[in-house]
């Protein structure tokens, strides 16, 4: 009977102690599991504390003042490689959580996201707006949306603004519109009808006026007209006579110019024309000069436009000192009003 009673207080005994063995070490991993330590919350603080500093530093506002605009580009770099945010801050707070320094913690973590580490300054001046940028982007980041990195450096702003300006686009309806060509200066007919009224011309004469095709011309010499082309009464021999070219009054010895680039044909004196001399232009064109008091030219001497050929005077047939001076192409005299200036009184 005692064996019995012993073995059964025995017993209970056992079932006793194995039941008060097990039952504490259930509840403690139970409690474990809703319950955190302080040093548990204390890790746990830090983590958040670093992933906002982190992110803060990921905005640039406050962090490296001075360096952040020349390690923009190496950062652009970097970030430019694909990364798992999700996974290298759960190693951040897996680390934290074992005991790793906030230092070596940060350094590690910036080498898994950038491929290198970089001492890490967190500056205590935060604003609100930062605060709730932080917090945004830890939210996104735990619900595993995709940011793109350069969004926290302002590196996608910065390669857009450094890009170069696209080239210049037409619409379609500029494209559409033709492009109207530079009106070219109407050329000059090779002959204009001049109107006329007076006496039947000489066979070798005409009133119209001819486009000479020269070159550069110029005006012999600047006098007032004291005799035109056409019919008129001699003012020595008197009578109806045809002048064939036009008088230009001027003082004694005032220089003559060539009227165009040429060729002097020849000179010569008569007791009609005085000193006299002709030069032939090209294209049929030629001009004549007379009652010089001087030549000063050579036959067969090439002449340009504007050189001095002869000095005006009054020799032969002439009542006073003025140049003679004739225009004909392919032997046809033509007006010499038409090609130069003259004196208007």
């Amino acid at each position: 009977m005692e064996n019995t009673t012993y073995q059964e207080w025995v017993r209970r005994r056992a079932r006793r102690s194995g039941s008060i063995s097990s039952h504490p070490s259930a509840r403690q991993k139970k409690r474990r599991g809703v319950e955190l330590g302080a040093k548990e919350r204390r890790r746990l603080i830090q983590l958040a504390v670093c992933t906002m500093a982190f992110v803060v530093i990921l905005v640039g506002k406050g962090v490296f003042p001075e360096r952040l605009v020349s390690m923009r580009e190496e950062l652009a770099q970097m970030l430019h490689t694909d990364t798992d945010f999700t996974a290298a801050f759960s190693n951040l707070g897996r680390a934290i959580a074992e005991g790793e320094t906030v230092t070596e913690t940060l350094g590690d973590f910036c080498t898994e996201v950038f491929g290198t580490s970089f001492e890490v300054r967190v500056s205590t001046s935060s604003t609100a707006v930062d605060g709730m940028f932080c917090t945004a982007e830890i939210q996104r980041l735990a619900v595993g949306e995709k940011r793109s990195p350069g969004v926290y450096l302002g590196v996608e702003e910065a390669q857009t603004a450094a890009d170069p300006p696209a080239p210049f686009a037409f619409t379609a309806a500029q494209q559409a519109e033709p492009v109207q060509p530079e009106p070219t200066p109407e050329a000059e007919p090779a002959v204009v009808h001049m109107e006329y009224s007076g006496p039947t011309l000489p066979d070798n004469a005409t009133m119209d006026k001819y486009r000479l095709d020269i070159g550069e011309t110029a005006t012999p010499v600047l006098g007032w007209v004291s005799s035109p082309f056409g019919w008129r009464e001699h003012p020595v021999d008197g009578g109806e006579k045809f002048h064939n070219g036009v008088d230009l009054a001027v003082n004694l010895d005032t220089p003559v110019l060539a009227f165009a680039a040429g060729t002097i044909d020849y000179i010569g004196e008569s007791p009609i024309y005085g000193l006299y001399l002709q030069i032939n232009h090209g294209n049929g064109v030629t001009s004549f000069y007379a009652h010089c008091d001087r030549l000063d030219v050579q036959q067969g001497q090439q002449v340009k436009a504007g050189e001095q050929v002869a000095l005006s005077g009054q020799s032969g047939n002439a009542t006073g000192p003025h140049l003679h001076f004739e225009v004909k192409r392919n032997q046809v005299r033509l007006n010499p009003l038409y090609y130069i200036q003259t004196q208007s009184s």
